[in-house]
């Protein structure tokens, strides 16, 4: 919010006095402004670069983003198990019910097969999925590292984002810090000037109406004061709440925005668009996770193949089923082989899944188009408000240059009694005026050269 259009025209229309002022006391209002200006910069108070370091830490979103970066890294952790081949390993031991010895020959006295009443078994099995070492797992990892990379990216590009705005609320708690001192500083003179105007009307030199206009006039700035008071105060919550300041700990202003600041040339908009699709994180997040889907269409296609395998057991048992005739005792057996298998369903599914990947990757690279066409009229934005403020600086620059010179002018008029006190104190309110432009055009050209530096990706590229 910048100072409001009725503040300057109040200040317009106030009545100036014909009973002449000291001659000293507008010089002396004017070095009182300079000094109260100067004071509300301090050395070592917050700069706009320290609000956002501590904004970047204490950013909830940034703080999510690193979750969602192990949460990556778990999966893509995960991805990689699967190349492990399949071991198993079981022991186990069953009760069996008895059952009457088997005769071998009609003697019942001769040879007989009997039956263990326990059983003890240990067995280990090993899995190897051949065909998935060369159609899905490469792809599977590809997929879950680039997942890993886009979630990097979603960080950076988290922490720039908070390092933007913190900048930019700075910035306006500058300005509201500015627009309260110079209300209030305006506030006073009105005062000022309506003791005198109550001194003129009772002595009968002005009439009732002239003075209750300027009263009015003194309401109408002080809620102005009032609302500009509350804005800083919001301006201030919201600045704390982003650097995570404590309820106790005081904010300084540590930037002096009078201070000239470099001005690079902003260029053509289709090279600054050239420059935001290069350097800008959310390109990169979505080229990053349109090629991941990719890589993840790719391995699910593997399964409308046949699958080869590899399989192996061992069994370590007592009594063991493949020995005949079976004898209470442990006996060792092992099994390999391979195995080519086929399922309709798993074709069918990863049929479905091929069509569901393919969508999500046209929902992309959509989201992609909208972000580009996007960010060009935010380039172009943010282009324009440069130039604008630029133009405004020019202009409050001479703005002010003229109203000092007026100044100027009007102070020699006055030591040879060529001017009244009161065309002084018109010349000071020009100043004023001037000095408020000219802090609000810096003001202007730090947010817009910020919101082009993040428009074009320029923060991304510093990192």
């Amino acid at each position: 919010m910048r100072l409001p259009l009725i503040l300057a025209l109040v200040l317009a229309a106030t009545p100036t006095l014909a009973q002449p002022a000291q001659q000293g006391a507008p010089a002396d209002a004017m070095a009182s402004f300079d000094k109260e200006l100067d004071a509300l910069f301090a050395t070592t108070g917050l700069t706009a670069d320290q609000a956002a370091t501590r904004a970047v830490k204490a950013s909830p979103t940034v703080q999510a983003r690193t979750a969602a970066i192990d949460i990556a890294i778990a999966q893509a952790e995960m991805a990689e198990l699967v190349r492990v081949p399949r071991v198993g390993v079981s022991a186990t031991y069953t009760r069996l019910s008895p059952i009457d010895s088997l005769l071998l020959t009609p003697d019942p006295n001769g040879p007989k097969f009997s039956f263990s009443e326990n059983s003890y078994a240990t067995q280990a099995s090993l899995g190897v999925a051949l065909s998935d070492y060369v159609l899905r797992y490469p792809k599977l990892i590809e997929a879950a590292l680039l997942g890993a990379e886009a979630a990097r990216i979603g960080k950076r590009g988290s922490e720039l984002d908070a390092a933007q705005e913190a900048r930019i609320i700075y910035y306006e708690w500058v300005r509201s810090r500015l627009q309260v001192l110079i209300a209030t500083r305006q506030l006073t003179q009105v005062r000022a000037t309506l003791g005198q105007v109550r001194a003129l009307a009772d002595a009968q030199r002005v009439s009732k109406a002239d003075l209750m206009r300027v009263e009015s006039q003194e309401a109408q700035i002080e809620q102005v004061a009032d609302q500009l008071r509350y804005l800083s105060e919001l301006r201030e919550e919201q600045l704390r709440l982003l650097i995570d300041a404590t309820a106790g700990e005081p904010l300084a202003i540590g930037e002096d925005i009078r201070a000239d600041i470099p001005q690079p040339a902003t260029g053509r908009l289709d090279d600054l668009m050239a420059s935001a699709v290069k350097q800008r994180l959310e390109f990169r997040v979505l080229d990053v996770g349109i090629r991941a889907k990719e890589k993840q269409r790719e391995a699910e296609r593997a399964g409308q193949l046949p699958k080869l395998s590899a399989f192996a057991s061992a069994d370590y048992a007592r009594p063991n089923q493949r020995v005949f005739p079976q004898v209470d005792e442990f006996r060792f057996t092992w099994q390999a082989g391979v195995q080519l298998s086929w399922t309709l369903n798993e074709a069918l599914v990863t049929r479905a899944q091929d069509r569901r990947f393919g969508a999500e990757i046209r929902e992309l690279r959509a989201d992609r188009d909208n972000l580009q066409r996007g960010t060009r009229i935010a380039v172009l934005a943010a282009q324009q408000a440069v130039e604008l403020a630029r133009r405004s600086l020019a202009t409050s620059q001479k703005g002010l240059a003229a109203a000092e010179e007026s100044y100027r002018v009007r102070q020699a008029l006055l030591a040879a009694q060529r001017a009244t006190a009161v065309e002084l104190v018109d010349a000071e309110t020009e100043l004023t005026r001037a000095r408020i432009a000219s802090l609000n055009a810096r003001v202007d050209l730090r947010v817009a050269l910020v919101q082009l530096a993040h428009a074009v990706g320029a923060d991304a590229a510093t990192r």
